[in-house]
């Protein structure tokens, strides 16, 4: 009876064991680092399995660890017994003490001699990383995502990740010494800087016309008028600090520019401060020129009191075609008075100029249920007769009220028999 199970043990071993290399790979990503270390002691095959796995995260999460040095030198240990080449690398360095970071460094180093493609730096702990000049060293990387680390300028020649398709930058701060020229990607795909400093005199002029992603959110120094050139953009969320006052050098930039440069563009997320910035402080109804692939809109931070904000969210909806959701997110920094310049452009019917037959869906968060929000609801419910939804969300409404404005709402005319109001 023995005999006969060690021999079904041995033959569902072999069954596994026989799996081509990429199934055992995937199912090595998919266990943490620990359980896909014990794997090693299964058998002698699956030793040199764990040991050639291509895709290292190295998480404290994932590892018991006495004190937080244990974890650096798990790391150690791993890479030390490592064959092969290692193509995706994943460290979390929130719990690790900076008097670690020259061995974390020295992982860098030992990365750059091994073929990596992917490199993930996650630290969200108060002490930035510096990254060590081994980075420049990884040419072949596709993919880069840091957060909370500090890029200073090497000794002598660098060269720019030129095979780099993804590249996200999260708080990440610049040396005035780095050289200008360090992101001119040429096969870069998607690019997302948020909250970094440090970038005035960086160039991405020569940035990848293939980039396709655009995330552009509360940084020091990017210049929107760096990316006019990238005529594939499809997705561009543009969030801007409050103190910038322009998007860069040169031909000043407005949303009828942006559009004629970014033809393509397919979803759209943009704050409301710049919008109105883009907007050149100007009432217009439409666009010289048409959005026709725009199918998402999402505009963040808007007041309600302010004419041009709202004129342009109209106007851009007159503008695309084939426009299929409006999101609208509105500021709860201020709750002021309803201005009655807009609440008399609201309820002229001409400021619609004809209806808007794409849009299917209205989602509305943080409402208020002001005066004017009531307004441009009934007047999008009453000129969109493909609408589907009308949705509030998070509402900054008191309860008393909710029933109240339910009454308006339901009583709105609607062009479409389909629209529903989802409170």
């Amino acid at each position: 009876m023995d005999i006969s199970r060690n021999s079904k043990r041995r033959a569902l071993d072999d069954r596994f064991i026989n799996l081509p290399t990429d199934v055992l790979n995937c199912i090595l990503d998919h266990l943490p680092v620990r359980d896909a270390a014990r794997t090693s002691i299964l058998s002698r095959k699956w030793r040199y399995i764990w040991a050639a796995h291509p895709n290292l995260e190295l998480d404290p999460k994932d590892i018991v660890t006495v004190t937080k040095n244990d974890f650096v030198g798990i790391g150690n240990r791993i890479l030390l017994q490592h064959i092969g080449p290692i193509l995706t690398f994943y460290v979390d360095l929130s719990d690790v003490h900076m008097s670690q970071y020259p061995n974390i460094d020295l992982w860098i180093l030992y990365l750059s001699r091994n073929g990596l493609r992917e490199f993930t730096v996650e630290n969200s702990s108060r002490d930035l990383y510096t990254l060590p000049s081994y980075v420049f060293l990884c040419q072949e990387l596709i993919e880069l995502e840091l957060s909370n680390c500090i890029f200073k300028q090497p000794c002598g020649t660098i060269r720019s990740f030129q095979n780099l398709k993804v590249l996200f930058l999260i708080e990440v701060a610049f040396k005035p010494e780095v050289s200008a020229s360090i992101f001119t990607a040429s096969k870069l795909k998607t690019l997302h800087i948020e909250k970094c400093s440090g970038m005035d005199h960086l160039n991405f002029d020569g940035c990848s016309p293939s980039l396709s992603s655009l995330i552009l959110y509360k940084n020091h120094g990017v210049k929107l008028s760096c990316f006019m050139n990238c005529k594939s953009i499809t997705y561009a969320k543009l969030v801007f600090p409050m103190e910038v006052k322009s998007f860069g050098p040169g031909k000043r930039i407005n949303l009828a520019s942006l559009f004629k440069h970014w033809p393509l563009i397919s979803n759209l997320f943009l704050d409301g401060y710049h919008l109105k910035l883009l907007a050149a402080d100007s009432i217009t109804s439409t666009l010289p020129v048409k959005v026709n692939y725009l199918r998402d809109l999402t505009v963040y931070g808007i007041c309600f009191t302010n004419l041009v904000q709202i004129s342009c969210i109209l106007c851009l909806l007159h503008s695309s075609p084939t426009v299929h959701s409006l999101e609208i997110l509105m500021s709860v920094l201020t709750v002021s008075a309803d201005n009655n310049l807009v609440l008399k452009y609201l309820q002229e019917r001409s400021c619609m100029g004809e209806d808007i037959n794409s849009l299917r869906d209205l989602k509305m968060k943080y409402f208020q249920g002001s005066r004017a929000e009531m307004l441009f609801v009934k007047l999008i419910l009453a000129c969109c007769p493909a609408l589907e939804r009308v949705t509030f969300v998070d509402k900054e409404v008191e309860p008393s009220e909710v029933s109240n404005i339910l009454k308006e709402l339901v009583v709105f005319p609607r062009a479409s028999r389909k629209a529903q109001i989802i409170f």
